[in-house]
């Protein structure tokens, strides 16, 4: 139909920009790993004229009957049209698509885990939870946990048999790598919080993300001290970042289609390559007395973050803090796994207080595979009040480990994760 033509000619200008941008940037030296889209909030299209709430006031001879038939209509629905925009962004090369957040509780429940569910892993999805916010962050905590079993045998969800494709990317839990709870998320480039901004109609949006945890030590090695730490970035980044966004900005001016600029965020963001990890970079700094999560830790991620979102010239967006994802981060996997009774293992409490001064918040913790709702909604709540608090943004990733408890290896086999404990929630 009509909004099927509207939907191919609005991914093929995002398409070819975003290749138009990468060429751009390949040609300049640089590498690009991924290229990526990012909606608005998924109710807005996707759900539109298929969940709605039933107006009542007629006679039913079965109610309960009729529900049903038109709950399964509109699933079948949301289930075309996804993979509608599935096969476009194939066509198209394009591996990953954040359909933004889910400003409703019940599509949380009901819609996330059907978006996290279709084969082969290109979606990512997010649920907006407000500071106090209780009723978003249980739907967010039962999202979690209906994902965590999909494609599981004996799961209690039969959502992937309803999707074409075999499952095999939410088997095991790896299905929470593409849900979070976030908070305060505007424009985002990260997944799976990125979202378009709000106030963007026809213009297609783009902003830059790093993976940049070896220069991250290269940068906090030269600095030694949290003192230096401004100096450094201001001129050693600056310089690194300038000719992005000089690159950038020509684009802008030269697109076939009305593109806007939306920034780079510059968070330090962690690798899985040898000398990629955040946390081990920052234990180079003389303050930060032993293992990171230790003294020091706290002022080192807040002189990080602070002098990340005031790089002279550099137009920033998204988090622009530093990452402390724990199951793609070397150092953080290993700190979670200490068996020494000297020393004190990575907690979700340390990792809470330290995104009190700096990005993402809760990222990639896995937890036992029986936690309770109320033990995840309590979680995702501690992070939307701090980011309510500071007005920042933070989201809450975790990973139910079926079968898993409290101190027990993970077995995640993924080229995108490392393995750790289980965390105590």
């Amino acid at each position: 139909g009509d909004s099927s033509l509207q939907l191919s000619s609005k991914i093929d200008q995002c398409s070819d920009a975003l290749r138009q941008l990468e060429s751009s940037l390949t040609i300049a030296g640089y590498e690009v790993q991924t290229v990526r889209v990012a909606t608005n909030p998924f109710g807005e299209w996707l759900t539109t004229d298929t969940i709605e709430e039933d107006g009542g006031g007629s006679k039913r001879e079965n109610p309960s009957l009729q529900k049903k038939a038109k709950t399964e209509s509109s699933r079948d629905k949301i289930i075309a049209r996804l993979q509608t925009l599935n096969t476009l962004l194939s066509t198209k090369d394009i591996q990953f698509c954040s359909l933004g957040p889910s400003m409703n509780p019940e599509h949380t429940t009901q819609i996330c885990p059907l978006i996290v569910s279709v084969h082969p892993g290109r979606f990512s999805c997010s649920a907006n939870v407000h500071a106090g916010d209780l009723d978003a962050a249980r739907a967010a905590a039962q999202c979690i946990q209906r994902i965590s079993t999909l494609g599981d045998d004996g799961g209690k969800d039969n959502i992937v048999e309803n999707i074409v494709g075999d499952g095999s990317h939410v088997v095991g839990g790896l299905g929470n790598f593409r849900f979070c709870a976030a908070s305060c998320v505007e424009t985002v480039p990260f997944f799976p919080g990125a979202r378009a901004p709000s106030d963007q109609t026809n213009t297609i949006g783009f902003a830059i993300g790093l993976e940049n945890g070896g220069f991250a030590r290269e940068l906090l090695e030269e600095a030694k001290h949290i003192g230096r730490i401004k100096n450094i970035f201001d001129t050693k980044l600056r310089k690194e970042l300038m000719p992005i966004q000089e690159i950038c900005s020509k684009f802008v001016h030269a697109a076939e289609y009305p593109v806007r600029y939306l920034g780079i965020d510059t968070s330090l963001n962690p690798s899985l390559d040898d000398g990629g990890s955040v946390a081990d970079a920052i234990e180079c700094l003389e303050e930060v007395r032993g293992d990171f999560g230790g003294t020091g830790s706290m002022a080192a991620a807040a002189a990080i973050t602070t002098s990340l979102q005031s790089i002279p010239d550099i137009l920033t967006t998204g988090y622009s803090g530093l990452m402390l994802p724990v199951l793609e981060d070397h150092r953080l996997a290993e700190l979670a796994m200490v068996s020494d009774s000297s020393k004190d293992r990575l907690t979700i409490q340390k990792l809470l207080c330290i995104s009190s001064v700096c990005g993402v918040g809760i990222d990639t913790v896995p937890v036992s595979g029986d936690v309770s709702e109320d033990s995840l909604s309590s979680v995702i709540l501690d992070v939307a009040a701090l980011a309510g608090r500071w007005n920042k943004p933070l989201s809450c990733r975790v990973f139910p480990v079926s079968g898993g408890n409290a101190g027990d290896k993970t077995k995640f086999d993924s080229p995108f994760l490392c393995n750790s404990c289980i965390f105590d929630l």
